[in-house]
C-alpha cells in the first residue's frame, strides 16, 4: 500500500497517515512546526517539498483505488477532544 499508513482499517477501506508538520509541510497558516529552515536550504526545500508531493501522491493512489484517507497532523495531536471527535467521523462516514 502507498505510503505506508499509521493505521489501516481494510474492512473499511479507510487509512489514516499521522504526519509531523515539520517533515510533510502542514500547510496551515497557525501551525508554527510547518516551515523551511532559513538554513541549508538547498537541502531542506527539496527534501520538505518532495515529502509533502509524495503525501499528495500516494494519498491520490489509494483514493483512486477506492479508499478513504485521512490526514492527521501532529499539531492536531494536542487537542485530544478534537482528534478523537475527528477521527469517528472519519471511521463512521460510509
Amino acid at each position: 500500500m502507498p505510503g505506508n499508513p499509521d493505521l489501516v482499517f481494510g474492512p473499511r477501506r479507510k487509512v489514516i497517515f499521522v504526519h509531523g508538520c515539520f517533515w510533510h509541510l502542514h500547510p496551515a497558516k497557525d501551525c508554527l512546526d510547518a516551515h523551511l529552515p532559513k538554513s541549508n536550504k538547498n537541502y531542506w526545500t527539496p527534501k520538505l517539498t518532495g515529502n509533502a508531493e509524495r503525501d499528495r501522491q500516494n494519498a491520490a493512489t489509494l483514493r483512486d483505488r477506492g479508499w478513504r484517507v485521512l490526514i492527521l497532523w501532529d499539531c492536531e495531536t494536542k487537542f485530544l477532544v478534537k482528534l478523537t471527535a475527528k477521527i469517528a467521523r472519519f471511521l463512521d462516514k460510509a
